[in-house]
């Protein structure tokens, strides 16, 4: 392999060297799991962190949605900042916001600690800008090492996996450094990790070439930026205020206005950061819709569980982190069994059962209670594990398949966003359902059950789309 067509930066391995590959491919998994470790460990501690600031549900919902808005956005744009600048710079920018982030919100917020929620929210927002860069960043590394499309699937496997251990270790992280410490100590661990994967980077990563002719598109970014921060605070603020309020109004319409002047510009771009046209196919379409579920279900099931084991069930981090071990480790124990069925079923079909088995886990938890041991929690949790894990293996498969060879990289990249954007959306509306049930004199469990019934019902519906979807592909009157 050799990368002619871009001279190395200042550091870099040549690209000729036996073991770049090797680096470049070791580089990308960390770098996923660094930007997922985050998701989950701030999770945990948000019954310590709204015990010590005060925040209410809605603040502690922005906690979360701090990260994953800047996250959802950046990702439209990464894969071409990355055709410009070439994937080591991108990785390497991607890499500093993390840590950037990381140091502004554990050491900013205890430094002022009187403003410490807010220092927490910027900081969650730089760390999720650095993610959105290296999402799209570690899967292109990643095909820049594996030149054969054969050869790529064994390493997209293990980017899966770095990303679902991530998921599984930031709240044991995150729990073991809240046994000894404050919560501002947190982000040590992923922070810690990003210094390294920066270090070994400029070391070791190959500079890939610049692709000539391609630009960003700045203004379907801006309002694609607009569209998904302004709906999601309106989502949160509606919840919060009431949706008459001027807040949940004025983010709900410019949220929309906003999506609608993306659409229009995508569509009269040269160069759209979104390929409308890849929407034709209802295949493509149902995965979207699912992966927009998937995520919204992983992270806001997350987000209800941390909440729920903190404050009903009185448990301190560690031992909410050891409980939600049950799924997160389970997914990425079945991760090699769940690429195995993609290998015999059609990707629709998998992400199809996947979503099935996701709400039957979420069903069974509406019916804990603050009484509910470790074990009886557990074998729902792996229920939920289960379900996410065979979610997040076929999305992106389906996805792709379902789109001529050509587009499959805007594809991959559209479904992305989609998910991210799922990702946002999941803790603002089951945090939203929850607050209006205990609003409404209903008990916790109540409200947390009838927050998940919403997350099921959505599961559900994602299924039944998949389902048409895929009748429709084998139809004699579909378009494939």
């Amino acid at each position: 392999m050799s990368f002619t067509t871009a001279s190395p930066q200042r550091g870099a391995t040549p690209a000729g060297h036996p073991d770049h590959a090797r680096a470049t491919i070791a580089l990308a998994i960390l770098g996923i799991f660094v930007t997922y470790v985050p998701i989950t460990a701030v999770s945990v501690a948000l019954t310590t962190i709204g015990t010590d600031t005060g925040a209410s549900t809605s603040g502690l919902q922005w906690v979360s949605d701090a990260y994953v808005i800047p996250m959802a956005a950046a990702v439209l744009s990464a894969g071409v900042f990355g055709d410009i600048h070439g994937r080591r710079r991108v990785y390497l920018v991607g890499m500093a916001l993390t840590i950037l982030g990381g140091v502004t919100a554990g050491l900013g917020s205890a430094i002022l600690d009187d403003r410490a929620l807010t220092v927490l929210w910027v900081g969650q927002a730089i760390a999720g800008l650095g993610a959105g860069l290296l999402i799209p960043t570690t899967l292109a590394l990643i095909a820049q090492a594996v030149p054969d499309f054969r050869s790529r699937g064994k390493f997209i496997g293990f980017w899966s996996m770095g990303l679902m251990a991530g998921l599984a270790l930031g709240p044991i992280f995150s729990g073991s450094v809240l046994e000894i410490g404050e919560w501002h100590w947190i982000y040590a661990p992923s922070t810690a990790l990003a210094v390294i994967a920066a270090v070994v980077a400029l070391r070791l990563l190959p500079e890939s070439p610049v692709v000539e002719g391609r630009r960003l598109d700045w203004s379907g970014q801006l309002t694609a930026t607009v569209a998904i921060a302004f709906s999601i605070f309106g989502i949160i603020e509606g919840g919060e205020q009431g949706w008459t309020s001027w807040q949940a109004l004025l983010g709900l319409i410019v949220g929309a206005v906003a999506l609608a002047a993306f659409l229009v510009i995508e569509r009269r771009s040269e160069a759209p950061l979104m390929d409308l046209e890849i929407f034709r196919s209802t295949s493509f379409s149902a995965a979207g819709f699912a992966g927009v579920i998937a995520m919204f279900s992983i992270v806001g099931g997350m987000f209800l569980l941390s909440l729920f084991l903190g404050f009903v069930q009185h448990l301190d981090a560690l031992e909410i982190a050891l409980r939600l071990l049950f799924a997160t480790g389970l997914g990425v124990a079945v991760g090699p069994l769940a690429a195995k069925l993609m290998q015999r079923f059609k990707s629709m079909h998998v992400l199809t059962l996947g979503l099935v088995i996701g709400a039957t886990g979420l069903y069974s938890l509406t019916s804990i209670t603050a009484d509910t041991g470790v074990w009886d929690l557990g074998w729902r949790l792996a229920i939920f594990g289960l379900g996410n894990t065979t979610m997040m293996t076929a999305v992106t498969t389906a996805a792709i398949n379902s789109v001529p060879i050509r587009k499959a990289g805007m594809a991959a990249a559209t479904n992305t966003v989609l998910r991210q954007y799922g990702g946002a959306l999941g803790p603002a509306i089951l945090g939203v359902v929850f607050s209006h049930q205990l609003a409404g004199g209903a008990t916790p469990e109540d409200s947390f059950a009838a927050a998940l019934i919403t997350n099921v019902a959505l599961l559900l519906v994602a299924a039944v789309v998949c389902v048409l979807a895929a009748r429709r592909e084998t139809h004699p009157g579909g378009t494939r």
